[in-house]
C-alpha cells in the first residue's frame, strides 16, 4: 500500500484515532489479565467451595455477578443516551475496580474463619463491582465504537486478548503457585489473589481517562426519538436484533454448567485442587488465541462468522465434560483443561463476535440503548446457574451436561440466521 493511500485511509479515521487506540488496547488488556485472577468460571468456585459444599451457593456466583452486571444497564442507557458525552459515566463506574482490596484485607484480618460472613461480605463486594462495572460498560461500548472503525476493532480486540492471555499464562501460573503453596494456606492465598487483581486494575483506569471521546454529533430530532421510544422498541421494531438476543440468550445458557466444572472435576474425576490454575492457563491462552484468530475473522469476513464459532466452542465445553463423565477414560480426564480451552474461545467471541455484530446494526443514536437492553435482557440469564445447581443437586452431572449441550445447540442454529453486518448496515443507511 502506498504512503499516499495509507494517508488517504488514516484521514477517514476518527479524530484521536490512534491515541484512543492505545488508551483502549491498554485498558481492556489490563481488564482481562486481573480479570483471570478472579474468574468466576474457576477461581471464584473454588474459594467459595472453601466456605460451603452447596453447590446452590457456588451457582449464585454466576447469578450475582451477571445478574447485577447486566440488569441495571437499560437504566443507565436510559440516563446517557441523550448525553454528548459519555466518558464521565465511563469513568464513574471504576470505583469498583479497587473493591477486591476489601476481600483480601477481610481475609487477611480474620474474617475467613467465619463463613457466613465472609460468604455475605463476598457476594456483597462481588455484586458492588458489577453495578459498578455495568455503568462502565454502556458507555464504554459507545465509546468504542464511535472511535474505532468496525474493520479495525477486530484488530484492536484481538490485541488485547492477546496480551491478557498471553500474560494470563503467567496468571495461571502464580494462581497455581499460591494455592500449592504451603507457605500460603488458606485463605492467605486467596487474600493475595484478590489484592494483585485489584492491584491490575490501576493502568486500565488510568488508560481510560486517557481516552479523549470523539464527540458524536446527532440530529435533535432523533435525539427526541430515541427518548421517546420504549423501553422494548427496539426489540419489537428491529427482526434482526431480536434473532440476535435469541441467539445470544440460547448460547448464554452455556451458564448452566460452567460454575460446576471445577466441582467435577475435583469430586468427579478426583483431580486436586490445584488443577484450577491449569483450567486459568488453558482458558487464558485459548482466548489468547481466540482472540487473534477471531479478530481477523471479524476484519475479514464480518462478526456473525465469530459468533458460530463461539457458540460451537461454548457447546464443546459441556459436550467434552460429559464425554469424559461417561467414559472414565483416564487419558481424558487428564486433558480435562480441554474444557476451558473451549470456555475461553467461547469468551474470546462474545465481543468480537455479538457484541461487534450489534454495534453495527444499531442506529448511532440510539447504540447505547441497544447496548444496555441486549445486556438488560440477558439479565435473564441470571438465575442460570442457579438453576444449574439445582439441575445438578437434583439429577446428575451428565444431564446437567446434555442439557447444556442441547441449548447451546440451538443457539448454534439460530446464528445461522444472521445477515452479514455490512447489509445491515448498508440498509440501515439507506433508511436514513
Amino acid at each position: 500500500m502506498s504512503p499516499k493511500k495509507m494517508r488517504k485511509e488514516s484521514n477517514n479515521f476518527p479524530p484521536n484515532y490512534r491515541w484512543n487506540f492505545i488508551a483502549i488496547l491498554v485498558d481492556s488488556s489490563c481488564f482481562g489479565i486481573a480479570f483471570a485472577f478472579f474468574d468466576p468460571n474457576s477461581v471464584l468456585p473454588a474459594f467459595v467451595r472453601e466456605f460451603t459444599s452447596s453447590s446452590l451457593v457456588v451457582g449464585l456466583i454466576g447469578t450475582v455477578f451477571n445478574g447485577f452486571w447486566l440488569l441495571p444497564q437499560l437504566v443507565t442507557a436510559r440516563l446517557i443516551v441523550d448525553k454528548p458525552r459519555k466518558k464521565p459515566y465511563m469513568i464513574l463506574g471504576t470505583w469498583g475496580r479497587a473493591l477486591f482490596w476489601v476481600i483480601a484485607l477481610a481475609l487477611w484480618t480474620g474474617l475467613g474463619n467465619y463463613p457466613l460472613a465472609m460468604l455475605i461480605l463476598f457476594f456483597s463486594i462481588l455484586a458492588l463491582f458489577a453495578v459498578s462495572d455495568s455503568v462502565t460498560a454502556v458507555s464504554w461500548f459507545d465509546i468504542m465504537a464511535k472511535s474505532i472503525p468496525m474493520k479495525q476493532r477486530g484488530r484492536l480486540l484481538g490485541m488485547s486478548q492477546l496480551i491478557s492471555g498471553v500474560a494470563g499464562l503467567g496468571v495461571g501460573a502464580i494462581v497455581a503457585s499460591i494455592l500449592s503453596s504451603p507457605r500460603l494456606p488458606f485463605p492467605s492465598n486467596y487474600a493475595l489473589i484478590f489484592a494483585l487483581a485489584s492491584t491490575i486494575f490501576v493502568p486500565a483506569v488510568i488508560a481510560l481517562r486517557l481516552v479523549r471521546e470523539p464527540l458524536a454529533v446527532t440530529p435533535s430530532n432523533k435525539v427526541e426519538k430515541s427518548q421517546k421510544d420504549g423501553l422494548l422498541t427496539p426489540l419489537r421494531e428491529n427482526p434482526i436484533f431480536r434473532r440476535w438476543t435469541i441467539a445470544r440468550l440460547l448460547v448464554g445458557m452455556v451458564g448452566l454448567a460452567t460454575p460446576f466444572f471445577v466441582g467435577h472435576a475435583i469430586d468427579v474425576l478426583s483431580l486436586p485442587a490445584s488443577i484450577v490454575g491449569s483450567f486459568v492457563a488453558a482458558q487464558t491462552l485459548a482466548k489468547a488465541l481466540g482472540g487473534l484468530v477471531f479478530g481477523f475473522i471479524s476484519d475479514r469476513w464480518g462478526p456473525r462468522f465469530v459468533i458460530r464459532l463461539g457458540g460451537i466452542a461454548a457447546m464443546g465445553a459441556p459436550l467434552f465434560a460429559m464425554i469424559v463423565h461417561f467414559s472414565g477414560s483416564e487419558w481424558l480426564v487428564s486433558v480435562y483443561p480441554f474444557v476451558y480451552v473451549m470456555m475461553g474461545f467461547m469468551q474470546s467471541s462474545w465481543v468480537l463476535g455479538f457484541f461487534n455484530y450489534l454495534l453495527e446494526i444499531a442506529p448511532e443514536d440510539r447504540r447505547p440503548m441497544y447496548v444496555g437492553l441486549s445486556n438488560t435482557v440477558m439479565g435473564v440469564m441470571t438465575l442460570v446457574p442457579t438453576l444449574g445447581g439445582w439441575l445438578l443437586a437434583s439429577t446428575s452431572y451428565g444431564v446437567l451436561f446434555g442439557t447444556t449441550v442441547a441449548f447451546v445447540l440451538a443457539g448454534v442454529l439460530i446464528s445461522l440466521t444472521l445477515k452479514p453486518s455490512e447489509m445491515v448496515a448498508m440498509e440501515k443507511q439507506l433508511q436514513n
